[in-house]
C-alpha cells in the first residue's frame, strides 16, 4: 500500500500531461507543420522524463496518509481554492490577480502552508461557467487536495506540478457534473509572437526571483503573476488579458528548482515551449483551473527529458572511451 499510493498519484498527473500534450500535437499539425514538429518533440521529451520519474517513484515509500501534516495540507488546498474563487468571481478581481494575491498573502502570513494554498488557488481560477458555485469548487478542491497528498513524493522540483494537481480536480469535477468546457480560438500570428515573448520573459524573471535571489517559488510566481495581471491589461487593452494569463502560466514554469533546470538555456527553452503549448492548447478544456500549470509542467518535463537524454549519452560515451584506454 505504501508504494501504491504514490504510484497512483504519479499516474494521474502523468495522464493529464499526456492528454494535454497529445491534443496539442494534433492541434499543432492542423495549424502548421513546423508547430507540429515542435509539439511532437515536446511530447516525446515529456514522455521520456515521465518514464524516468516513474522508475524513481516505484522505489518510494509513502508516509501515513492520515497524518496531521497531510490533513492540514488538505485544508489549505481546499481553503485556497475557495478563497481564490471568491476573489475572482465574487469580488471580481479576475482569476490571475486572485491566484497571485492568494500566493503572496499566504507566503507572507503562513509561509509553511503557502505551497498547498497556492495549489488550491489554481482550482479557484476555474471559470464560473464550468464550476458555477462554491460547492462545485469545494468538490474540485477536495479532489485536488487528495491528489496533493498522494503526489508529495512525485515530480518534486518541477514547476507546474501544483497546477496539474488542480487541473485534475477541475477536469474530473467538470466532467462528473456534465459541464461544458470553454473553447478559445488560436489568435493571429502577431499576437502569438507577443505571447511567446511574454512567456520567455515571465519564465526567466520568475526563475531569477526564485532560484537566483532566493525568494522561493510561491513569492516569485505571485509577484510575476500579479504584476502581469495588473499592468498588461492596461498597457494592451485588446490582448492584455491574454498576455496576463500567459504571464502567470509561464511563472509556474519558473517555479522549477535549479536541480531540475540547472542551466539558463533550459529556462529559456522552457519559456519558449510554454508559450507554444499555451497557444496550441487553447481549444482544449478551456476554463479549467490548473490548465496553465499543466502547460508549464509539460514544458519543464519536455526540456528536462532532453537534458537527461544528452547527459545519458555523454555518460555512455565517457564509459566507452574509458574501456578503450
Amino acid at each position: 500500500m505504501n508504494r501504491i499510493m504514490p504510484t497512483l498519484g504519479f499516474l494521474l498527473l502523468s495522464l493529464m500531461v499526456v492528454v494535454l500534450l497529445g491534443f496539442t500535437v494534433y492541434q499543432s499539425w492542423v495549424v502548421h507543420s513546423l508547430w507540429g514538429i515542435v509539439a511532437t518533440l515536446a511530447f516525446l521529451g515529456a514522455l521520456w522524463e515521465i518514464l524516468c520519474e516513474g522508475r524513481r517513484v516505484l522505489c518510494v515509500q509513502f508516509n501515513e496518509v492520515m497524518s496531521l501534516p497531510n490533513l492540514i495540507n488538505v485544508g489549505c488546498v481546499l481553503g485556497g481554492a475557495l478563497v481564490a474563487y471568491s476573489l475572482s468571481v465574487d469580488v471580481g478581481l479576475g482569476a490571475v490577480t486572485a491566484a497571485a494575491l492568494v500566493a503572496l498573502v499566504a507566503a507572507l502570513v503562513v509561509p509553511d502552508y503557502a505551497v498547498p494554498m497556492y495549489c488550491g488557488s489554481f482550482v479557484g481560477m476555474t471559470s464560473a461557467r464550468l464550476l458555477i458555485s462554491h460547492w462545485d469548487v469545494a468538490i474540485a478542491g477536495s479532489v485536488a487536495a487528495a491528489l496533493y497528498v498522494l503526489t508529495s513524493c512525485a515530480y518534486t522540483g518541477f514547476g507546474g506540478k501544483l497546477g496539474t494537481i488542480a487541473f485534475t480536480g477541475s477536469v474530473f469535477t467538470g466532467l462528473g457534473l456534465d459541464r461544458e468546457f470553454l473553447i478559445t480560438k488560436i489568435p493571429e500570428q502577431p499576437v502569438v509572437g507577443l505571447i511567446v515573448v511574454c512567456a520567455v520573459v515571465a519564465t526567466a524573471v520568475t526563475y531569477w526571483l526564485n532560484d537566483v535571489l532566493g525568494h522561493g517559488p510561491v513569492i516569485a510566481s505571485g509577484i510575476v503573476g500579479i504584476t502581469g495581471g495588473l499592468i498588461l491589461p492596461a498597457v494592451h487593452p485588446e490582448i492584455g488579458g491574454t498576455l496576463a494569463v500567459m504571464t502567470i502560466c509561464a511563472s509556474f514554469a519558473g517555479m522549477s528548482s535549479n536541480t531540475r533546470l540547472p542551466r539558463w538555456t533550459m529556462v529559456l527553452m522552457v519559456g519558449l515551449a510554454t508559450g507554444l503549448i499555451f497557444v496550441n492548447s487553447m481549444p482544449l478544456l478551456g476554463g479549467a483551473g490548473g490548465k496553465l500549470g499543466t502547460i508549464a509542467f509539460a514544458s519543464v518535463l519536455a526540456v528536462r527529458g532532453y537534458y537527461d537524454l544528452v547527459e545519458r549519452s555523454r555518460l555512455a560515451l565517457a564509459c566507452e572511451e574509458q574501456e578503450h584506454v
